[in-house]
């Protein structure tokens, strides 16, 4: 039975961890893509030669938007970890602003924080304002118009950021069940319990062998103490193997909530506005004239 166990959880724990994994590493490339939308967003103005003010609005719009998805899911993922009672949406929200201004401040207007400090999702609605935006300039001539190729490809930079928000979201909020995870823990823990009785029979023959001086029962001392090193290894080490990597996957299974295992979400965000800020100073720095598609 213990050996059918190993074999049975060892086969649950290399499935629990592909999906953790998979979780994880979804996470990462869904936040990384509304960065990269961000940036392709600022590259398309800068080719079309879009006025500064327009550029610096849209990708401000861009790193406001990662930063309260950032400060979302981190704050929630503190929420749903505490033992303490939930905070209700307005608490949350207004403790979402406070942090935003005090690791950056004068990122959002305050007639801009205004309309999005009532809504929870304020980091997909911005979004909503960059696609208004964006058919505004198309229809005062600063872009292509829209039944142009290249407006369809800003819209899809828009799309794309609002997908990777929702793939975002649906990841942090759809975990693993908890009837599976439950499981899968209680046969860890019968396990370690088959395998504490089979070593500990084990050593007692061991040792009443090693007790016993009769001829025939000291010639099986070497197998017996061959069968005890087995034993010690499939019953001993194997088993905190198996815990051990229990508690890896659930850590790695949420993102948002275990220290070790969480998202580098803030060094993506810096580095984007460092991307952001490099890229503007080189487009006012060319040997050439700067493009402009409104003459």
């Amino acid at each position: 039975m213990g050996t059918f166990l190993n074999v049975f959880v060892g086969f649950l724990m290399g499935f629990f961890m592909s999906s953790s994994m998979n979780r994880w590493y979804g996470c990462v490339n869904s936040f990384l893509q509304l960065l990269d939308a961000t940036r392709s967003m600022q590259m398309q103005m800068i080719a079309l030669g879009v006025h500064r003010e327009r550029v610096e609005t849209l990708t401000r719009y861009g790193i406001l938007s990662a930063w309260l998805l950032h400060l979302s899911l981190n704050n929630s993922s503190e929420t749903s970890g505490s033992h303490k009672k939930p905070k209700s949406e307005s608490l949350q929200l207004e403790k979402r602003w406070v942090l935003l201004e005090k690791v950056r401040p004068h990122l959002v207007n305050p007639k801009e924080k205004e309309r999005l400090l009532h809504h929870q999702e304020g980091y997909a609605l911005v979004w909503t304002w960059v696609a208004s935006l964006v058919g505004r300039m198309s229809q005062d001539g600063e872009i292509p118009p829209m039944a142009s190729p290249t407006y369809g490809r800003i819209i899809e930079l828009v799309e794309m950021a609002y997908n990777s928000i929702r793939e975002v979201r649906a990841l942090d909020m759809v975990k693993a069940p908890f009837v599976y995870v439950n499981t899968l823990a209680i046969l860890v823990h019968v396990n370690h319990i088959l395998n504490a009785i089979s070593f500990g029979l084990v050593v007692g023959m061991t040792t009443q062998v090693a007790m016993d001086k009769a001829e025939k029962k000291v010639g099986e001392m070497p197998r017996l103490l061959g069968c005890l090193f087995m034993q010690f290894c499939m019953c001993m080490v194997a088993p905190f193997l198996y815990l051990a990597l229990l508690d890896v996957c659930v850590c790695i299974s949420q993102p948002f909530t275990f220290q070790e295992t969480k998202l580098p979400a803030l060094q993506f965000i810096k580095k984007l506005e460092e991307d952001v800020a490099n890229a503007t100073v080189m487009a006012d720095n060319t040997k050439w004239e700067k493009p402009r598609f409104k003459k």
